[in-house]
């Protein structure tokens, strides 16, 4: 019989797998097609205007998509691996591990994440569309005893409200690079912040002010703030820092 957890486990890995499916179409039916009609195109055409005629052409055509196969080929290598369902959930369930939870701890994760799933007003769904990001789907999950955000960047951060002795809102000016062929090109934006503070977080040498214990990031401060609202709504207390 699958236990609560594992079918729990097995709905976020239908919810993501979704993701990678549609990933793994449009780079086949649409990347890879235009890939080698590019490089079949440059050579070619440098095969006709370097003087080679009908035969240059062809010869340029041939060799560019040979080029692009190999591009491609590359590029799929990289790619299909980490759209693999099974490589998310690892991630969730490291998230899981870190709170070394027992058996009966992890029944009850799954149990509530289930309830909340089901019920979805526990649940604010949006896409990523910040720097460096490629419109994954993401997700923050409330529950009586915890909190899941899975999508960003780590992955998935789960929290242990339990552990919790104060939550704050914050915001901070940051700078991506995103890369295009030889150029590169810098991004200034805000990345709007839930920080979470352990109740042991002095006993870990930790002060007040120091970095949260565990922090969620997003985006949009609209995101963030249906977040917290939704936060409070179910009796939480969330301060701000800003």
């Amino acid at each position: 019989m699958t236990s609560t957890y594992q079918a729990w486990l097995n709905k976020d890995r239908e919810w993501i797998s979704a993701y990678c499916s549609r990933t793994r179409k449009s780079s086949l039916t649409k990347v890879v097609p235009l890939t080698l009609l590019l490089t079949a195109l440059v050579l070619g055409g440098m095969g006709l205007l370097n003087g080679g005629g009908v035969s240059g052409l062809v010869t340029g055509v041939i060799g560019g998509l040979v080029f692009g196969l190999v591009i491609c080929g590359i590029y799929l290598a990289i790619l299909m691996p980490s759209l693999s369902p099974a490589r998310y959930t690892q991630k969730l369930e490291q998230s899981v591990r870190e709170l070394s939870m027992d058996e009966t701890e992890r029944e009850l994760l799954g149990t509530e994440m289930l309830a909340a799933l089901e019920d979805d007003k526990g649940v604010v769904s949006y896409q990523m569309t910040g720097p460096n990001s490629k419109g994954t789907p993401a997700r923050v999950i409330l529950t009586p005893h915890y909190i899941l955000q899975e999508g960003s960047t780590p992955y998935a951060v789960l929290i242990r409200l339990s552990d919790i002795a104060e939550i704050r809102t914050g915001s901070e000016r940051k700078i991506a690079t995103t890369h295009g062929g030889s150029s590169k090109t810098h991004h200034y934006f805000t990345l709007y912040s839930i920080g979470f503070y352990r109740k042991d977080r002095f006993e870990r040498g930790l002060e007040g002010n120091d970095l949260p214990d565990s922090a969620m990031g997003f985006f949009q401060e609209e995101l963030r703030n249906d977040v917290v609202k939704r936060m409070r709504d179910g009796g939480l207390r969330v301060t701000s820092a800003e």
